[in-house]
């Protein structure tokens, strides 16, 4: 994992809106990911430390080993546990090569404070995923 390049934040929909000195500082929170086709990004019953945004590549939501999603570019992951702090409600697994920016949990306060607009379009998408897996 490295560092996230500014101009790579920009151009995801989530963070589009931001000055360059918010960017700025939300890379220095951020932690680049990438996986290959078949490695997983989360395991289902896993305690959660980080949620993710995908720049490239495709991921399948799979629970209790079915298939529940299919996700890709600009999307994000594993943002459920900033509205339940619980285990990981699903396994994500990459169908092709990905590349994602990771923040980890422990940012989730400097974000809320910082960029509350970023904070509550996370939790406004973690409250949709939430309904539609049911819970």
């Amino acid at each position: 994992m490295s560092a996230v390049d500014v101009d790579r934040l920009a151009k995801l929909p989530l963070f589009g809106e931001l000055d360059t000195y918010d960017l700025s500082q939300l890379a220095g929170w951020l932690v680049d990911v990438e996986l290959r086709e078949g490695d997983p990004l989360m395991e289902q019953g896993a305690m959660p430390d980080m949620l993710f945004v995908l720049e490239t590549g495709t991921v399948d939501v799979l629970r209790d080993g079915e298939r529940v999603a299919s996700l890709g570019p600009g999307q994000v992951v594993g943002e459920i546990s900033l509205i339940e702090p619980q285990r990981r409600t699903a396994t994500v697994r990459a169908t092709s090569d990905v590349r994602a920016v990771a923040l980890p949990l422990e940012h989730l306060d400097q974000l809320e404070g910082g960029m509350p607009e970023i904070a509550r379009k996370l939790r406004s998408i973690a409250g949709k995923r939430l309904e539609e897996l049911g819970g």
